[in-house]
């Protein structure tokens, strides 16, 4: 016998997707606009750092930097998400 999986979402699937989704906004808002757009195009736009650098008018290391505050501040935010434990 086969199990098939279904793609559609379950009410709970989709009720925490939507959290997520909420929560990502919020916590893209609380970057600064350079840490938000080094996120952006280097997790969105798949831009390297040295292009990222040249968009933003910086050295890599500090375009690099950017990249790495915004993913820390990122996880930071949606940790409750990860353990299970969502808050407002």
């Amino acid at each position: 016998m086969r199990t098939v999986l279904s793609d559609s979402a379950t009410p709970e699937r989709a009720a925490m997707s939507g959290e997520i989704r909420d929560r990502m906004e919020e916590a893209l808002g609380e970057l600064t606009p350079v840490e938000r757009a080094a996120f952006v195009l280097r997790h969105f736009e798949g831009m390297g750092t040295a292009e990222i650098g040249k968009t933003l008018g910086c050295e890599p290391g500090a375009a690099k930097q950017s990249v790495f505050r915004a993913v820390r501040k990122l996880r930071k935010a949606l940790e409750p998400l990860a353990s299970g434990v969502i808050s407002k």
